[in-house]
């Protein structure tokens, strides 16, 4: 038995947790959720009900230029097989309503794997911050009950760029599932750079804005984590990624409550992200 107070992180100074079979988060120390939620980051232990190596295999197959999933048109600016103009990253991103129509149906399945995961770690932030049950859809904008948007990602790294892998920002939603097989992500924290090293089978889970907006009257509120890619190396194996990005809806409000219910705050989605916008831009 550890003693009491006693942190028990990963060797890296970053907290653990698994999901207990009744979808509850769960860390090992109360120490650990508390670090968790300062950070803005934690590792959570992939569940066996993930299907992350068919996935894997899918980004695997992803990279080659035969692959018919890169030619999966844009939508708008966030859709679509997408090659980043500014950093590495080329990627197949699509929100949850297009899975079923544009990836294969294991990939879908995953997706809704992951919508698990997501809503279970928004309702135990929610939970945490003492906001009351019935008022968890308007402050999740209906994520926390399978409603807002959703995002599924295969991600790699093309390295004759001469740039970032993944410039400095924090996400704009509510959490990141991030499953990386290589190094390169680094965290801020204390106003230091600091490596996320891989940690074998376990995921990689970060807050964002709209979810450190909502609990930020409450009595326990989350930090959004500003992260980056650092620039990928031809010499390195080639750095895939999965990116799962649980969000409100993108066409609705959010709402800050207090413990007590009052609420102290509303804005749009869409308000939201333009301010993020902005400060990313002026923090770059």
């Amino acid at each position: 038995m550890k003693p009491a107070g006693k942190h028990i992180f990963s060797g890296t100074g970053f907290p653990i947790a698994a999901l207990s079979e009744q979808r509850q988060l769960v860390f090992s120390d109360p120490a650990g959720l508390a670090r968790a939620w300062e950070l803005g980051l934690f590792y959570l232990k992939a569940p066996g009900f993930l299907d992350l190596d068919g996935a894997r295999q899918f980004g695997r197959e992803l990279i080659e230029s035969s692959s018919p999933y890169r030619q999966v048109p844009q939508f708008g600016e966030l859709e679509g097989f997408i090659a980043l103009e500014n950093n590495q990253q080329t990627k197949l991103a699509l929100s949850r309503e297009r899975w079923d129509q544009h990836y294969p149906a294991n990939i879908a399945a995953f997706g809704r794997q992951l919508d698990e995961i997501g809503i279970a770690i928004m309702r135990e932030v929610l939970r945490q911050s003492g906001i009351p049950e019935p008022l968890w859809d308007r402050a999740s904008g209906g994520y926390a009950s399978g409603g807002g948007d959703a995002f599924l990602n295969f991600v790699h790294y093309v390295t004759h760029k001469p740039d970032w892998g993944l410039r400095p920002h924090t996400d704009y939603g509510f959490v990141t599932i991030l499953d990386a097989t290589a190094p390169g992500l680094q965290v801020e924290v204390n106003a230091e750079f600091h490596d996320v090293p891989v940690l074998p089978g376990h995921l990689v889970i970060n807050f964002g804005e709209a979810l450190h907006y909502v609990t930020a009257h409450s009595s326990r509120a989350v930090g959004a984590v500003v992260h980056r890619v650092l620039s990928q190396k031809s010499i390195n194996p080639v750095r895939r990624s999965i990116v799962y990005f649980a969000n409100p809806d993108l066409a609705g409000m959010l709402c800050q409550f207090e413990p007590s219910g009052k609420v102290r705050g509303t804005s749009s989605v869409g308000d939201l992200f333009v301010l993020l916008e902005k400060n990313l831009t002026e923090y770059q």
